[in-house]
């Protein structure tokens, strides 16, 4: 994992690549003549990684009592992101739906352009060339389809473009990582949400 010196704190290049996707991805949404997305998409990135820094505590309480300030330094590792997962998941299930309707039509377009561009700038960031290339394939053919079709993400493009991703990330590393099991669950809870509402609300 490549790293970078912001004071005199280590962050990950995946913490960086993470936060500008974040934006960048609704960026791109708002370019391609959609609305501005609920405030959903930001909730869930605070809360899981509230969630995920916090559950040091929980894991490491005996360490965070003799240096509180370890918290800045640290987080829940593996078993935090674990339990952020589940917290995320939870909350786009049962509390975001009832509070943004709209989540059921623009969480799978969203969730693409973050992701796809989550990849796109980490190779961008850690100068692997050959990823960018491939991996900027997924992310040029959703913009090229959301453009052109005027569309949100059916269920059934939904899916093939996730395979696609998955076919691809497995190119360049492994598909047992958490962060692409990270991002496979919650693709699934997205293909959820988004069935709940019908296909007759996203084709």
């Amino acid at each position: 994992m490549n790293y970078f010196q912001v004071g005199n704190l280590t962050v990950p290049a995946t913490w960086i690549a993470v936060l500008a996707a974040l934006i960048f991805a609704s960026i791109l949404n708002r370019l391609l003549g959609y609305k501005k997305v609920s405030d959903w998409y930001g909730n869930s990135f605070f809360l899981y990684f509230v969630i995920w820094k916090l559950s040091y505590i929980l894991f490491n309480i005996e360490m965070f009592i003799n240096v509180p300030l370890s918290i800045i330094y640290f987080n829940g590792g593996v078993n935090g992101q674990l339990l952020a997962l589940i917290f995320l998941s939870f909350y786009l299930l049962f509390i975001a739906p009832n509070k943004y309707p709209s989540i059921h039509i623009e969480s799978p377009g969203i969730f693409l352009l973050f992701y796809f561009s989550y990849e796109v700038i980490l190779n961008i960031i850690v100068k692997d060339y050959l990823g960018l290339l491939i991996l900027s394939l997924p992310l040029i053919t959703l913009l090229f389809i959301l453009k052109n079709r005027k569309k949100l993400v059916s269920s059934q493009l939904f899916i093939l473009l996730m395979l696609l991703e998955i076919l691809f990330i497995s190119l360049f590393g492994t598909l047992l990582s958490i962060e692409t099991l990270s991002f496979i669950w919650i693709g699934i809870i997205i293909f959820i949400i988004s069935r709940k509402q019908g296909d007759q609300l996203l084709e």
